[in-house]
């Protein structure tokens, strides 16, 4: 790192550092976080939470590019910690929230779990199953929160669904694109797994039935279309991904015997009844990133961080979303 890069970030952590010895004495509890990966998602749906979660934690940030950690440090006003693995593991962490490629997530997560260190990951934690279950078998054995970021399950209008989970008679989860054909591996990973995830938190994660897949895809192999439904005893459970639908939308529907109730994009409450329809929408005050999940997501993590509290994403439940998935690619036809 440059001599002018590093005495940014001795500035900021020096300024961090007395407000942390400040409100120790004051008795309240501060966690040191690290934070790796500074790409497009960090940029926009973390590190603003990031910013104003500041009396709570210490964040320390690490990325490889010195530019952009420079610059990402000085807009958000966050401490520098390095552009090596080695500069975050001199860090006295509390946790880590890992923000890199899928494909280093597995090897990252072990590393940081080994040390005795908390862990946060973006959706997948990996994409092998035996892989992500030695992952939660580590993290349970070290006693530490091994959290896969599933932001949906923290959107208000999503919990507003799971409240009606007993009185579901379908539940039923869509992405869709307005034309996007994708690699089918990449799109079941990066995409459906999110409306997979919602809709069985939106069911309260049941026990699991034969799935029914539908896959359809382009004369170049590019996937246009997947779902897979579980039919079970009283009720069917529905997610899928379209990506050559004509529009950019993301609804969540649930159906009980007196009525509808549909939330589109995060933001918009849609309940349908014998009596009529009643709309709500995200109140203009409140901030996209509670409205999308983000910032609930992240102050859960922080608070069993800081309390040695449960999983905020239990890891059963994620193990389930993350089992439906590699099982759909499994029935992927061969290119």
């Amino acid at each position: 790192m440059t001599d002018y890069c590093q005495r940014d970030a001795e500035t900021v952590s020096l300024f961090s550092h007395l407000d942390a010895v400040i409100r120790q004495k004051e008795g309240i509890v501060m966690v040191t976080i690290g934070v790796m990966g500074l790409g497009g998602i960090a940029t926009r749906a973390y590190l603003p939470v990031y910013a104003e979660m500041q009396d709570q934690v210490t964040w320390q940030l690490m990325t490889r590019n010195e530019d952009k950690l420079k610059r990402l440090g000085r807009q958000f006003g966050l401490p520098i910690a390095g552009n090596t693995l080695a500069t975050l593991d001199d860090q006295p962490l509390d946790a880590v929230m890992i923000h890199t490629p899928t494909e280093t997530h597995a090897e990252l997560v072990r590393h940081f779990l080994e040390r005795g260190v908390n862990v946060f990951v973006d959706k997948p934690l990996a994409t092998d199953m035996a892989e992500v279950k030695r992952l939660y078998a580590l993290a349970e054995k070290q006693g530490l929160l091994l959290t896969v970021g599933f932001n949906r399950r923290f959107a208000p209008f999503h919990q507003v669904l799971a409240q009606q989970a007993v009185a579901a008679r379908a539940v039923r989860v869509m992405k869709t694109r307005i034309a996007n054909p994708d690699d089918p591996v990449h799109a079941l990973w990066d995409l459906l797994i999110h409306p997979v995830d919602t809709a069985l938190m939106v069911a309260n994660f049941p026990v699991l039935p034969a799935p029914h897949y539908v896959v359809q895809s382009d004369t170049d192999g590019r996937l246009l279309r997947a779902e897979v439904t579980f039919a079970l005893a009283h009720s069917v459970i529905t997610a899928g991904i379209d990506e050559q639908a004509g529009v950019n939308l993301e609804e969540a529907v649930l159906t009980t015997d007196h009525g509808i109730l549909r939330v589109q994009d995060l933001s918009r409450l849609t309940v349908l009844t014998a009596q009529g329809e009643n709309r709500q929408l995200a109140p203009d005050w409140q901030p996209t990133l509670l409205t999308r999940g983000f910032q609930p997501m992240v102050a859960a993590f922080v608070r069993a961080v800081a309390a040695h509290g449960p999983n905020p994403v239990a890891p059963e439940t994620s193990i389930q979303s993350h089992q439906v998935i590699a099982d759909m690619v499994a029935h992927l036809p061969l290119s």
